[in-house]
């Protein structure tokens, strides 16, 4: 076990543009319909000659997987196959997939699917060089050592754990999802193709996309923002509104499938650069306690989050407003910057996202809190929450809740 340093949030010097910070974009993407042919040349660039295809069983049932090993076998490599991935991965899982690759001899991991599945290739390429536990290697720059290559086929449009530093795993024993983050984490290639994404069906497009966009607003009221990072972000959160609707209602809509994909790739960049905040803090503690789908939880914690960093983050919401095509004129900042919480809010309501009160239980609320106060990533909240103050963000929520049923009922 090592000593976690301190997190950059907590030691950084400088506000605005002349905030000190550093960032790496380790990643090389390649962006384009058919990319993920290219697959065999890009194992052989890093002298491998033995891979291990990490995945879960939808993604299988698909029929995506098998042409793909096929192409790997057909170069000359030798492939091993880890399906055993499911939402919100777990560390005993990614021990297994350690134990099998260090077995196998495994050089170079290439991870196809959602986020669960890349980030469980990324947590089993730590484990192969640095051995332990992942929760060893949990929190800011714990690796003692590099992880075995990654290259990452995304086929959803949300997580961006194709370029991410980071790998999100469930302690089963805790009931904690760890973050396990470092430059070197991130994938050394993206495969990022459109086509792949056609046969996500309507509901998961929508969770992913919020994902997505909860990575935007995040990086955008992060402590560790940039101007690199709020460009990102923002441009993140644009394409978001254009065309996250548009997937949801017609999967086989190209343009506004390709546009998720930039969407969540961009976004993704721009926490690569900040982290997230608030929004990952609160999603994360009611995605491990009651196992719920991460994207679901991320779209119900971001007005939640908004409205408690209005006082801090009140002129990013306002260029938030912008970049989702709000109509801002005669409005003062208040009003703009509510407007850009109202949109996430009614968004939520359009995409049939559920409301909190409908997925947790609210005797649990010290423990979310808890949870929440716990992440990694809270400390680059913009304003400061203690384990009170996201109980109270919690409750407000549950409020506005019970009023909105109230009002429903009164129509």
């Amino acid at each position: 076990m090592t000593d976690h340093p301190i997190h950059p949030a907590l030691k950084r010097t400088g506000s605005g543009v002349a905030a000190d910070g550093t960032f790496d974009m380790p990643t090389r993407v390649q962006f384009g319909r058919g990319v993920i042919s290219t697959l065999p040349d890009e194992v052989k660039a890093f002298g491998a000659s033995i891979v291990m295809v990490v995945t879960d069983p939808g993604i299988i049932a698909t029929g995506l997987v098998d042409p793909i090993v096929a192409d790997l076998k057909k170069a000359g490599l030798g492939v091993t196959i880890f399906d055993k991935v499911q939402p919100n991965p777990r560390d005993i899982h990614c021990i297994e997939g350690a134990e099998l690759a260090r077995s196998e001899g495994t050089q170079l991991f290439v991870g196809i699917g959602g986020g669960s599945a890349i980030d469980t290739a990324k947590c089993i390429a730590v484990l192969l060089t640095n051995g332990g536990h992942p929760r060893d290697w949990e929190d800011f720059g714990a690796l003692q050592h590099d992880p075995v290559p990654v290259i990452a086929i995304p086929t959803t449009a949300g997580t961006g754990s194709e370029v991410s530093p980071s790998s999100i795993i469930l302690d089963t024993v805790r009931k904690k999802k760890m973050n396990l983050f470092d430059p070197r984490i991130c994938p050394r290639v993206a495969l990022v193709d459109p086509d792949v994404t056609f046969s996500v069906p309507a509901r998961l497009t929508a969770e992913t996309g919020m994902d997505a966009l909860s990575h935007s607003i995040d990086s955008l009221h992060c402590r560790l923002d940039t101007p690199a990072s709020d460009a990102m972000a923002l441009e993140g959160a644009r394409l978001n509104a254009l065309y996250l609707e548009r997937a949801v209602a017609d999967g086989s809509d190209i343009e506004a499938r390709c546009g998720m994909v930039q969407a969540s790739l961009v976004s993704g960049l721009a926490v690569g650069i900040s982290d997230v905040a608030g929004c990952h803090s609160i999603a994360e503690a009611v995605g491990a306690t009651y196992d719920h789908p991460h994207g679901m939880c991320c779209a119900i914690g971001l007005p939640m989050i908004m409205e408690y960093n209005l006082p801090e983050s009140r002129d990013k919401y306002v260029r938030l407003a912008h970049a989702f095509g709000i109509d801002t004129s005669g409005m003062d900042d208040d009003t703009a910057a509510q407007a850009a919480i109202d949109y996430v809010r009614d968004r939520n309501r359009r995409l049939g996202i559920p409301a909190l009160a409908e997925l947790i239980d609210e005797t649990d609320l010290d423990l979310l809190a808890e949870k929440a106060f716990a992440n990694t990533s809270t400390p680059s909240n913009p304003r400061s929450a203690d384990v009170a103050d996201f109980r109270e963000i919690f409750v407000r929520e549950l409020r506005l809740n019970a009023a909105d049923g109230q009002a429903r009922e009164a129509s």
